[in-house]
């Protein structure tokens, strides 16, 4: 993954927090779509949460280090792997 490389969210979603935890549900023609609901746990919320279209995923990367203390490898796979499935599902987007 280009650590700098900028990510910006999608605004055919609408997003609720429930506690530490985020629920993303799609919409279609301004209508939410409850059959594809994403539940992001506390982690993938705070990614989510610091994507924002101005920050670098090495930005991203500092900031989930220094949010939960954990290593460099863990918090970068963990970063790839949230944004590899949020770009699949068309949450997120490259910043060009």
């Amino acid at each position: 993954m280009d650590v700098s490389w900028v990510y910006v969210k999608s605004e055919g979603f609408v997003e609720k927090a429930i506690g530490a935890e985020k629920v993303l549900v799609p919409l279609t023609d301004n209508v939410a779509n409850m059959n594809q609901v994403y539940n992001l746990n506390e982690v993938g919320s705070f990614i989510y949460d610091t994507i924002d279209g101005e920050k670098t995923i090495a930005q991203v990367h500092k900031a989930l280090i220094n949010q939960y203390e954990v290593n460099q490898k863990e918090a970068l796979n963990d970063i790839t792997f949230f944004i590899n499935d949020m770009v699949n599902r068309g949450v997120l987007f490259v910043r060009h």
